[in-house]
């Protein structure tokens, strides 16, 4: 049985303790980033009147250093690179405080290094492990830990933060740690499958048990997600929570979601009346369908430049799900470059050859047969590399 949304918090919440410290209190968590304790006591006075003579006695930099820090929190949107000069300046000011290791480590991963952000971080969780608990520097903590093949605790990370994601700035941010976090789940259940058939278990993989619960797990993520309001990553999570639920077995509710998909692309077609007006309606038709398949080669497109995925080969996947409904051809060539790489030795393979036999049959794996599109041919596959960055 799945884990219904309303569920997500109360299940899913594991205390950040285990990993960095004692949960503290969301809205203190949410401002920690910017305000680190030491510049706490500046931070509540207004800035003109300056530091008091005793800060001046105790830490004459103390001033400069929280500046510094300040700067590299704005300069992290738009010039990561001077972002990570600041925090480099101060912490020559002031050695051993956790907060320039954090801003550190955030430059380092919008600089597209997370061995250095994920170094950083340990340094800063090290000095202080409550250094991390707001929103957004757990989730780049989280992606830090993932990049760098650190699953475990990359997922611990995502639970505490998904009951935070309300914190974060914007809908399009809240979406994507959910579909992070259903990837990264989604990748350990076809891990804990595998060792559940070898019988040589990683650690932490309890076989089909675990498999089930963390594929449950993201599951539930993406329906949270789905239940948001909309975002640019819409058609994302519906795809991948049709993809989810598809390996989860639940293959009726996977083709609810495509179709519920394809309708939100198909237009209004006009009515019209004699001859005339069938001629009217066969040229609006095929204007249609071409269009459809325009936005959805498109989609298959923008699928190659996601950056949320935690298996490499699942963009074929989610690509040949967008394909199924309007693009026949399409969708077998993904299915079936899915299955020649290495999505054809993981646990999801029979999953893949089923929607891929059910195409070739003509099922489109909703019971009918698309229209071929005349633009199929230039959805062709191209090869893919890497994962997420």
């Amino acid at each position: 049985m799945h884990l219904g949304p309303l569920l997500l918090t109360a299940l899913l919440v594991l205390p950040l303790a285990a990993h960095a410290g004692q949960a503290g209190d969301l809205v203190a968590a949410a401002a920690a980033a910017g305000r680190p304790p030491e510049c706490a006591a500046r931070s509540g006075r207004a800035i003109a009147r300056g530091p008091t003579v005793w800060e001046r006695a105790r830490a004459p930099e103390l001033p400069r250093y929280c500046d510094l820090l300040a700067r590299g929190q704005a300069q992290l949107g738009g010039d990561a690179g001077a972002a990570r000069e600041s925090a480099r300046l101060a912490d020559q000011l002031l050695p051993g405080h956790a907060a320039p290791q954090v801003l550190l480590a955030r430059a380092a991963l919008a600089l597209g290094s997370p061995e250095d952000a994920a170094r950083a971080f340990e340094r800063a969780r090290s000095v202080d492990p409550r250094s991390v608990e707001d929103p957004q520097t757990m989730h780049d903590l989280a992606r830090s830990l993932a990049r760098t093949g650190k699953r475990g605790e990359a997922i611990a990370i995502y639970r505490a933060l998904v009951p935070r994601i309300d914190l974060l700035g914007t809908a399009d941010q809240r979406a994507l740690v959910l579909l992070e976090a259903a990837h990264l789940s989604m990748a350990t259940a076809g891990a804990a499958s595998v060792a559940d058939a070898s019988g040589r278990p990683p650690a932490g993989a309890h076989g089909e048990a675990a498999a089930r619960r963390d594929l449950d797990e993201a599951i539930a993520y993406l329906r949270e997600a789905r239940l948001r309001a909309q975002t640019q990553l819409a058609r994302d999570v519906t795809l991948s929570l049709a993809l989810a639920l598809d390996r989860s077995g639940d293959k009726a509710q996977a083709d609810a979601a495509l179709e519920g998909e394809a309708t939100a692309l198909e237009p209004a077609r006009p009515r019209g009346e004699g001859a005339r007006g069938r001629a009217e309606n066969q040229s609006a038709g095929a204007a249609a369908r071409e269009r459809t398949a325009d936005d959805l080669a498109s989609a298959a497109a923008r699928l190659r430049t996601v950056e949320y995925l935690a298996v490499p080969e699942d963009r074929l996947a989610l690509e040949a799900l967008a394909l199924e409904r309007a693009m026949t051809a399409a969708a077998i060539a993904r299915w079936e470059a899915y299955l020649s790489g290495a999505g054809g030795q993981g646990p999801w393979a029979p999953a893949a050859r089923a929607r891929l036999d059910a195409l070739r049959r003509g099922a489109g794996g909703g019971g009918h047969r698309p229209a071929r599109a005349p633009q199929e041919r230039s959805a062709a596959p191209r090869p893919t590399t890497g994962g997420a960055r």
